[in-house]
């Protein structure tokens, strides 16, 4: 009796265990880092082909792994990145990646719906989505500002969360409630909120830092603040000495405007 309970088990074990799901594949997470560094050298030098080639090693992991939201957050937000840039050489193509990257995002929140950087940079990309479709304007504009408040109330302690609202609210329109001084309280509160941050997972997202101040420098030189932008864009380079529109470019502009405010209120 024994020995037949025995065989039986012998047979009914395996199939039993083959009848199991397998267990879900962990990501290449040295490719991953590999690639976070890649992206964040392209965006300190403007690099758009830099951008594009760490945008594609994301794809490829993301592929590989389709179920993994991270992987698909990662690919959107390195489109977002790269948007601008490509807006300014080939529309075309700029508008192909702006809707693939619409769908990477998208996958995220089907596979975590309550991914609030995913549902940020879902917005970020639809902001963007609206230069290069000015006709669909009233549809992404609304959709833009109703995924960020989403990501923020999922969020609210999420400092990339926080300032992509801001470069949001920068950018949209007065008319419809946006401009500097509502894009200001979201840049100062990234800023508190990154600086109690600490991320030790090498393929988490961390970026942002920098943008938080460099941004605040731009929505105070929209309001001819120059001193303040000035001060704003110093601190963005503390935060990255890497930064090179920063460093070549906004620092730079903000300081020979201040000096000609000056020159102007010494006559």
């Amino acid at each position: 009796m024994k020995s037949s309970i025995r065989s039986l088990l012998l047979l009914v074990l395996p199939l039993a265990a083959a009848a199991l799901p397998a267990p879900a594949r962990a990501f290449d997470a040295g490719a991953v880092a590999a690639a976070r560094r890649e992206l964040q050298a392209a965006v300190d030098h403007g690099d758009l082909a830099a951008m594009l080639a760490a945008r594609a090693h994301f794809a490829a992991v993301s592929a590989a792994e389709p179920d993994a939201a991270l992987l698909h957050d990662w690919t959107a937000y390195a489109t977002w990145r790269a948007l601008p840039l490509e807006t300014q050489k080939d529309r075309k193509v700029a508008e192909k990646l702006g809707d693939d990257a619409i769908a990477h995002a998208e996958k995220a929140l089907a596979t975590d719906p309550k991914d609030a950087e995913a549902l940020a940079i879902l917005g970020g990309l639809q902001g963007l989505m609206t230069g290069l479709r000015p006709a669909d304007m009233m549809t992404l504009g609304p959709q833009s500002g109703a995924n960020l408040a989403r990501a923020a109330a999922l969020a609210p302690a999420n400092p990339r969360v926080a300032l992509l609202q801001g470069i949001g609210d920068l950018h949209k329109p007065a008319q419809f409630g946006g401009g500097p001084e509502v894009a200001l309280p979201d840049f100062r509160r990234a800023q508190e909120l990154f600086a109690k941050e600490s991320i030790a997972d090498t393929t988490a997202p961390d970026w942002g830092r920098d943008d938080a101040f460099l941004w605040e420098g731009q929505a105070l030189a929209r309001m001819n603040e120059w001193e303040k932008a000035r001060d704003a864009f110093r601190h963005a380079l503390a935060a990255n000495p890497g930064n090179g529109w920063v460093r070549k470019s906004l620092l730079p502009d903000a300081e020979k405007k201040l000096a000609a405010a000056k020159a102007t209120e010494g006559k």
